[in-house]
């Protein structure tokens, strides 16, 4: 008798279509903007922490902005 794993992943049909597998460059956007985001905010957290000048700390708020601005025109010109 079979039995239903319960943890596997997928349902057990294995999807051979190419545009439900391949990553779309949007995808890969998206993932480099969180990433330069999380990036970013980590680098002016620890700017802040340490001795950084002033500097440092501007190009870090730029970028966190330009990431989260972009992030959020991507996210509304998507719902259209």
């Amino acid at each position: 008798m079979a039995t239903m794993d319960p943890y596997r992943l997928t349902s057990g049909v294995e999807s051979t279509d190419p545009a439900t597998t391949d990553v779309t460059r949007n995808d890969v956007v998206r993932t480099v903007l969180w990433l330069v985001l999380v990036i970013s905010t980590v680098g002016n957290m620890v700017a802040s922490y340490g001795t950084a000048s002033t500097a440092i700390h501007l190009a870090c708020g730029v970028v966190t902005a330009l990431c989260v601005t972009a992030l959020v025109t991507r996210h509304l010109r998507g719902r259209r």
